[in-house]
């Protein structure tokens, strides 16, 4: 995996951190191929590709037997198809490296109860990683593992009833990121994935409904400092933006600008799972300025004016 400095040294008004292929069951199915032609139209110079690394065997014994089937199956791709990933995603960094730079990686869950099995794929796949990112899709409940981001009904049913509120379930979730930070171990991603993720269902709420309160602001808040303390990254997830449940970036803008004037380096993040999506968003990250410099001290009034 890219150290650190290695990944500083990329220009994040050309990178594209966040992208799935083929081997995502939840996406289009489209080969990795047309993904890479259109990052190369779109203007991307480096490109991350983040599969779902595959899920430890013993989540699909922790899951909610209640909970969405979809969601617990199509999470991420098998064990036994690493070796063709890899081979097919060296394949194409080869074929292109004259056009853009691809950096082959994934998307990692995190999950408190099989961080251990975590770290031992970590290890041993990271000479074949160039590049994470480390996520949550799924919070515990007494029944099991359920997911955030399947659907608002499968939310509904699951962890809003598990924790009783919108704002319960943001506290659950952010207590989580927070493991996943505070977590130490080698070769883990230092980039955080969708901050805010539990918020993809909000327009299906009233808008009367609470998200956040002061304890969520001190949660942000710690997290933001807990990356910037470790030297982390953090995705600037844009598609939210399109769909009609969040219409959001994740996180929210207030926040990326405020981990903006800290000086934790955004990283743009289409989160695309099909070949349509591969920009998506990019001209708000470019109109917005979230590549703009590393711990640099930035004002509503100044942002603006930045080239």
């Amino acid at each position: 995996m890219l150290t650190q400095i290695e990944l500083n040294k990329i220009d994040r008004k050309t990178w594209s951190g966040h992208n799935h292929t083929e081997f995502c069951p939840h996406g289009s199915g489209e080969n990795t191929e047309l993904y890479i032609q259109k990052a190369i139209a779109a203007g991307f110079k480096t490109y991350s590709i983040t599969e779902h690394f595959p899920l430890p065997p013993a989540f699909y014994k922790a899951v909610d037997p209640d909970g969405s089937r979809h969601a617990i199956y199509t999470a991420a791709m098998s064990l036994q198809e690493l070796p063709n990933y890899f081979r097919k995603m060296q394949f194409l960094k080869q074929k292109y490296q004259q056009q853009i730079r691809i950096l082959v990686g994934f998307e990692f869950d995190y999950f408190a109860q099989f961080r251990d099995w975590t770290a031992e794929q970590l290890r041993c796949y990271q000479q074949q990683i160039d590049d994470g990112i480390l996520s949550v899709h799924f919070l515990p409940t007494k029944a099991g593992l359920r997911a955030v981001d399947e659907s608002a009904v499968d939310f509904k049913t699951g962890v809003l009833n598990e924790f009783g509120s919108p704002l319960n379930v943001a506290k659950a979730y952010l207590s989580t990121i927070k493991q996943a930070i505070d977590w130490d171990i080698p070769y883990k991603p230092n980039r955080y994935g969708h901050l805010m993720l539990y918020r993809k269902w909000r327009n299906s709420f009233s808008s009367q409904t609470i998200w956040h309160d002061r304890t969520t602001v001190l949660q942000m808040q710690e997290i933001l400092e807990k990356i910037l303390k470790t030297g982390g990254f953090l995705d600037c997830n844009c598609a939210g933006l399109f769909r009609l449940t969040q219409t959001e970036l994740s996180p929210t803008s207030d926040w990326l600008f405020k981990a903006q004037v800290k000086g934790i380096p955004l990283v743009f993040g289409a989160d695309a799972h099909q070949v349509a999506s591969v920009a998506q968003g990019y001209n708000t990250y470019l109109e917005s300025k979230y590549y703009f410099g590393k711990k640099t001290k930035l004002t509503y009034a100044t942002k603006t004016k930045l080239k």
